[in-house]
């Protein structure tokens, strides 16, 4: 049974954030913000904005980009670290607000890999159970977890969501390979705190906290693994892939891994320029932005990676 994506949508808050409004909150400039990590620019979240309704946004996008009815949906699958609240769960809210009438809903909780580890999910589904359409989302209130007094890490983060709809429906975009994978021996490498973290009065241990050697090595490793074990899986040469779509973290990073890949006729896609790192939303974002640049035969590889260390890859055959 072949199964694809058929939509996608994605949604940003108006409230920009440029590196020059980070020059007066903490000791920065533009010129050291773009040389470490390429983000002039990202979106956030204001007060009384919820990441629910911005997911519900994109979702909606994508239902229209389908041509899908969204109340026909079989199932929602929501991958977010930042829930408005913790029950009912985001999928579940998402359901609601698109009509769903017959659907099982979900969250999922897979960090910067999230939205890979949401479709290959919805790919099993989609071949094993008696459904033809769902839709994965990650929507992504991120600048919640950020320490603002945190040079370091305060220039990284932006917010938004994105939405994939999927289908066995005759799909046009199909979806050939997926991969899932952690070490889970990385786990510390990359964390965020809880409730009890706030409960209890230690903000610094609940905000997002990297060992950024560690992580670039570790994806550096991780995208040359995906770029040559995914497109084997679907019996097609890694040569072949026209574009990678990577988790939009830091171009240093897409930057070293576009070199050790070494070939000049895969395009790399990157908008981390004008939105930063929006953790599991930012592949569904850059694949809405660069749906209409795809070819009828072009391979796009979609790879995420972050916290657990978790990674995950979607091949497509557009």
């Amino acid at each position: 049974m072949e199964v694809g994506i058929s939509g996608v949508g994605f949604a940003v808050p108006s409230k920009i954030l440029t590196n020059q409004d980070l020059e007066k909150m903490v000791e920065t400039n533009d010129e050291w913000i773009v040389t470490r990590t390429g983000i002039r620019e990202r979106h956030l979240m204001q007060p009384g904005e919820t990441i629910t309704k911005l997911v519900i946004d994109a979702a909606q996008t994508a239902c229209k980009t389908a041509n899908v009815d969204s109340r026909k949906l079989d199932f929602v699958i929501s991958s977010t670290l930042t829930p408005d609240r913790i029950s009912p769960a985001q999928s579940f809210e998402i359901a609601k607000a698109l009509g769903c009438e017959q659907t099982f809903c979900f969250d999922l909780n897979a960090a910067c890999s999230g939205l890979m580890y949401g479709l290959a999910t919805a790919d099993s589904f989609l071949k094993t159970r008696s459904i033809k359409n769902g839709i994965v989302t990650a929507g992504e209130h991120i600048s919640r977890l950020v320490d603002y007094t945190d040079r370091n890490s305060c220039i990284l983060f932006g917010d938004a969501a994105s939405a994939i709809t999927v289908t066995n429906d005759h799909p046009e975009h199909l979806i050939l390979a997926t991969e899932l994978g952690s070490d889970p021996t990385l786990a510390e490498e990359v964390t965020i705190g809880g409730v009890s973290d706030l409960l209890n009065d230690r903000k610094q241990d609940f905000y997002f906290n990297q060992n950024g050697k560690v992580v670039f090595r570790f994806v550096v490793n991780i995208i040359k693994h995906l770029f040559d074990s995914v497109p084997r899986q679907a019996g097609i040469k890694p040569e072949q892939i026209r574009y990678i779509i990577p988790h939009q973290a830091n171009n240093r990073l897409i930057e070293a891994a576009a070199k050790e890949i070494k070939s000049d006729k895969i395009e790399f896609i990157s908008n981390i320029e004008r939105y930063g790192n929006t953790s599991s939303a930012s592949i569904g974002v850059a694949l809405a932005e660069s749906w209409n640049r795809f070819q009828k035969g072009d391979y796009i590889l979609m790879m995420g990676f972050g916290g657990g260390l978790s990674w995950g890859a979607t091949l497509l055959e557009w």
